[in-house]
């Protein structure tokens, strides 16, 4: 089994109006991460405040980042040839961002079946308050170094994956 675990950050919520400005990745090959993927993204829009707050990422770290079409393409390459994607709330966020960007830049890409940690930990674990990627790793004993930023999710996502698949 091959497959991809990604999150983004984004400067809102919208995606039509708003960009990706980090994506971060892990390529899974039969359970063990062969490769990562760890991009800053320049939206060529300034980072809302709102964002910031979020995720920590200012107009500074990105503005001498690559461009969107740049890292949509590498990305791109970078789930060529993977079974599915992973995410979590990616059926509602992640994803959708995606796609859309991968439209914006005129990107080719593989339409990849997603699998959504949110939804697979409401099947499995049944009577949790939240099922936030916060409270899974709460529940679970998972350590994310750095929650908010592309990378940490991903990596916590993926254990998040190895327990409720």
């Amino acid at each position: 089994m091959k497959y991809v675990v990604f999150d983004i950050e984004t400067t809102g919520l919208n995606t039509s109006e708003d960009r990706i400005i980090e994506i971060g990745a892990v390529k899974v090959i039969d359970g063990v991460i062969v490769e990562e993927f760890s991009k800053l993204i320049n939206p060529l829009i300034p980072i809302p405040y709102q964002a910031y707050s979020v995720n920590g990422i200012t107009d500074d770290m990105v503005k001498d980042a690559p461009f969107p079409g740049l890292v949509f393409t590498e990305f791109s390459r970078f789930i060529e040839g993977v079974d599915f994607l992973v995410g979590h709330n990616a059926n509602r966020f992640d994803y959708p961002f995606l796609q859309a960007e991968f439209d914006r830049y005129f990107v080719k890409h593989s339409k990849l079946p997603l699998k959504d940690t949110l939804w697979l930990a409401r099947n499995k674990l049944r009577g949790l308050r939240s099922y936030s990627l916060k409270n899974l790793c709460i529940h679970y004993n998972i350590v994310n170094e750095d929650a908010h930023r592309a990378l940490s999710d991903a990596l916590a996502t993926q254990k998040i994956f190895d327990l409720v698949y």
